[in-house]
């Protein structure tokens, strides 16, 4: 790396320089970016088949094929060590499949050690599990315990966000975390009652159950009442409405809804760097590919365009329940509990 008294233009992407890489005038990212490329042996398509994209910061989305070759023409080498892999490479929807469980496990024993001290709760029969039901006071502090097993989540599942710097990971996981809730949550639903039109799971040991009277899930000292109940029933019929019928419709299996749990992380709604973008990307890539492979041969179908349909469909509902989500709670904020809502605004923006 050499600082540059003058300013000058990257080769590759015309982003001004205050520095060299790899012995030439080209930025960081694009350094970075062909460093990675001749490491990891990947062979990028063009998006336009051409070959003969405009490789510019100002693109949106950069050719990744184009931005390969114009760093050649211009003379990039990268000769550092390659790096090669002595183990082989577990792949994504393995490793997710990994830490999911590991995050199932560790929420479920935090939860039911703060359980046995809490007084507003009571249990729902289950032939196989633990389930209760609990007061909004009390989930809020279930979902703290969520917060933190989620960033260990986060961080064992995608090591490569590990290289931005930790402010842009930290929002990358403030708009993830609420998905992967949102997922973990019907994920047990369905694997404990079914379907979620009479009980949701809240948590990994807390459910919504319809049957429940309503007067528990409500702060006795508290007025608004029937604004209250008419607020939480439109919030859940909307919710039901857009989610729920293509979620029972589609019935994804194990493996799809680890899959989800990533490909929700590539639908965001946060501003990152260039950088970042292409680890996104490159996550996406991957856990399709690793998708192609599970339904070609462990599910032994040639023709998935219809479940990987529903999945990418679920993917996006989900983006519009956490719009709905947060709407929710600025509403409830207004209304009804402000410490209670204020805390769970806060985990969430």
């Amino acid at each position: 790396l050499q600082i540059m008294e003058d300013h000058r233009l990257c080769l590759v992407c015309s982003t001004p320089l205050t520095s060299t890489h790899l012995g030439m005038d080209i930025c960081r990212a694009c350094s970075s970016f062909f460093k990675r490329a001749k490491i990891t042996g990947v062979e990028y398509p063009c998006r336009q088949g051409t070959r003969q994209c405009w490789v510019s910061k100002e693109s949106k989305f950069m050719c990744r094929r184009c931005r390969y070759d114009k760093c050649l023409s211009v003379g990039v080498i990268y000769n550092g060590p390659m790096r090669l892999r002595a183990n082989p490479v577990v792949p994504l929807l393995e490793k997710i499949e990994t830490e999911f469980k590991s995050l199932i496990e560790r929420r479920r024993a935090k939860e039911l050690e703060f359980l046995r001290s809490c007084p507003n709760s009571g249990s729902i029969p289950h032939p196989r599990e633990k389930i209760y039901f609990v007061s909004g006071n009390s989930s809020i502090e279930i979902y703290t315990i969520a917060l933190e097993e989620s960033w260990i989540f986060f961080e064992n599942t995608f090591p490569s966000l590990k290289q931005l710097p930790e402010q842009e990971r930290a929002s990358i996981f403030k708009e993830y975390v609420t998905k992967l809730c949102l997922i973990v949550s019907y994920y047990l639903t369905q694997k404990l009652w079914g379907d979620a039109r009479k009980k949701l799971m809240c948590s990994v040991t807390t459910c919504f159950d319809t049957e429940v009277p309503f007067d528990f899930y409500y702060p006795k000292d508290k007025g608004n009442k029937e604004l209250f109940q008419s607020s939480i029933e439109s919030y859940s019929d909307d919710h039901s409405t857009i989610f729920t019928p293509l979620f029972n419709r589609a019935q994804i299996t194990e493996k799809e809804f680890h899959a989800l749990a990533a490909l929700v992380l590539t639908e965001h709604d946060v501003e990152i760097s260039e950088e970042g973008q292409q680890i996104i990307d490159n996550i996406r890539h991957e856990i399709l590919e690793n998708l192609q492979s599970y339904y070609q041969n462990e599910m032994g179908i040639t023709n998935f365009s219809t479940r990987l349909g529903n999945l990418m469909s679920l993917n996006h509902i989900i983006q519009e329940c956490i719009s709905l989500h947060k709407v929710t709670y600025s509403f409830y904020s207004t209304f009804f509990d402000m410490y209670m809502s204020e805390k769970m605004m806060r985990m969430m923006k």
